[in-house]
């Protein structure tokens, strides 16, 4: 392999454009980028400090450039602010953090003259355009479609464990950055030359690209949806910027807030616990489900990507011991979702694949128990669906954020490995009137704690004090 960085785009290359002309926003990347204060040798980035020297200072000329987006009027003739929301994917996507931003432009469509700055990719293992760039209608909001401009590095994992190891650069870790992707430069173009025409930016999910390289442009009027939890990469110095140039943060949990305080002391930085709303159709009839897709008995569920990540693997060999040990118990284990990697073919376990919302909340409504294997979660929207069906909750004990909110809730409960596992199961499949307690603290505890109502008020208050410190 010639050279530390082999990938095209990566390094020098990274902020020109096709015809290899410099990027403009480059230069603004440059004025906040990340030093060590190292002369010599090999640059330890966990010890970077970043400076913000210009970013916040920069202006940029935008004559001849009229408004991105054109304040909507409200009955009384009054003008909605402008709203960008920008995210690494959009539309009919699976995804949690995906559908957490659609859910959010939804309900903030009424109070903004909103937009989305996105990727024409739907798959975030390859980031293939897959979609066609350009103008876009989603819901009635305007999409504004940037094209991918090469998949996910094939070699991605050499970048990863780069920047990873315990000794690396801070090239390595603006490497491994452009290589997870996705790289969409037209994007931050947008950004650099637009962004400023805009009353707020929203950016959803911290550790991609867009997020990265897009916010610093526009600080003065970002707000971040981070959807961050514990995991290597949050520990890059590359990642402190993001956490601190925003003027607000929209955390998901307590747990979010405080990892995130821990790892970045940010606490300056205005926040709030804002979280998302769950809207609970009016029927959900667990007997249509059985029916429909052939289940007998009682069955414990999952629902969403199946994968390593996920916690997947740990769910099927803790499933197949309990059986294996208990054969008395019959009790299936139904998935709903698309497999990232091998599901078993174990007696018992049944994969359905992706549903719709009705078949997968007639699901909830009908499983003795729900399950969420996942330890890297900032949010489990599919956990307050479970709750908000009245089904009681399984979570890993090592998910801080999970059985964060399960002990909240008083609506699960959380196991540390195969036995304690096999106990809970075998505890809520014996007693269903405890199974049905706890359902019902979860219903309530979501009614009471994430509300649509609650949940816009929250961005409308983060989003005045943006614009109040705009003039």
């Amino acid at each position: 392999m010639a050279g530390r960085n082999t990938l095209p785009g990566v390094g020098e290359e990274q902020g020109h454009d096709r015809s290899g002309r410099a990027r403009p926003w480059r230069r603004v990347l440059r004025a906040g980028r990340l030093r060590d204060g190292s002369r010599r040798g090999p640059r330890r980035a966990r010890r970077a400090r970043c400076v913000w020297p210009r970013i916040r200072r920069a202006r940029v000329h935008l004559a001849g450039l009229r408004r991105a987006a054109r304040a909507a009027r409200r009955p009384g003739g009054e003008l909605n602010p402008s709203l960008l929301v920008v995210v690494q994917r959009y539309g009919d996507v699976p995804g949690g953090a995906e559908a957490h931003a659609r859910s959010v432009v939804q309900r903030l469509a009424p109070h903004f003259a909103i937009e989305v700055a996105t990727t024409n990719s739907t798959d975030y293992l390859s980031w293939r355009g897959d979609l066609t760039a350009g103008l876009d209608r989603v819901d009635g909001v305007t999409v504004r479609r940037f094209p991918v401009e090469r998949p996910r590095a094939w070699n991605f994992k050499l970048y990863e464990r780069r920047a990873f190891r315990s000794r690396h650069t801070l090239e390595d870790e603006r490497a491994f950055i452009d290589a997870q992707g996705p790289y969409a430069p037209e994007l931050l173009d947008f950004l650099f030359k637009r962004g400023r025409d805009y009353d707020h930016v929203l950016f959803f999910t911290y550790i991609y690209y867009p997020t990265v390289l897009g916010l610093p442009l526009v600080p003065e009027r970002a707000v971040l949806v981070p959807t961050a939890h514990e995991e290597s990469a949050i520990g890059l110095a590359a990642y402190k910027p993001v956490f601190h140039a925003p003027r607000a943060i929209a955390y998901n949990t307590e747990e979010e807030r405080r990892m995130v305080w821990r790892r970045f002391r940010n606490e300056r930085v205005s926040n709030e616990i804002v979280g998302v709303g769950i809207d609970v159709p009016a029927e959900r009839n667990a007997t249509r489900f059985r029916e429909k897709h052939g289940i007998t008995g009682p069955y414990l569920l999952y629902v969403g990507r199946i994968g390593v990540s996920k916690g997947s693997r740990e769910l099927f060999a803790n499933y197949e011991r309990w059986r294996a040990s208990d054969p008395a118990h019959d009790v299936s284990l139904v998935l709903i979702g698309d497999a990232e990697t091998r599901v078993p073919k174990t007696s018992g376990i049944v994969h359905l694949g992706r549903l719709g919302e009705q078949d997968k909340w007639d699901a909830l409504a009908g499983c003795a128990a729900f399950v969420m294997p996942s330890l890297l979660e900032s949010l489990s929207l599919v956990t307050l669906e479970a709750w908000a069906a009245g089904r009681p909750v399984i979570v890993d004990a090592h998910s801080p954020v999970l059985a964060g909110m399960a002990r909240r809730a008083g609506a699960g409960l959380a196991y540390h490995g195969p036995a304690e596992f096999a106990e809970i199961c075998e505890l809520l499949i014996d007693d269903p009137a405890l199974a049905d307690r706890l359902g019902r603290s979860g219903a309530d505890f979501v009614a009471r704690t994430y509300t649509w109502p609650r949940v816009v008020d929250s961005y409308l208050d983060l989003f005045a004090e943006v614009r109040a410190r705009l003039h």
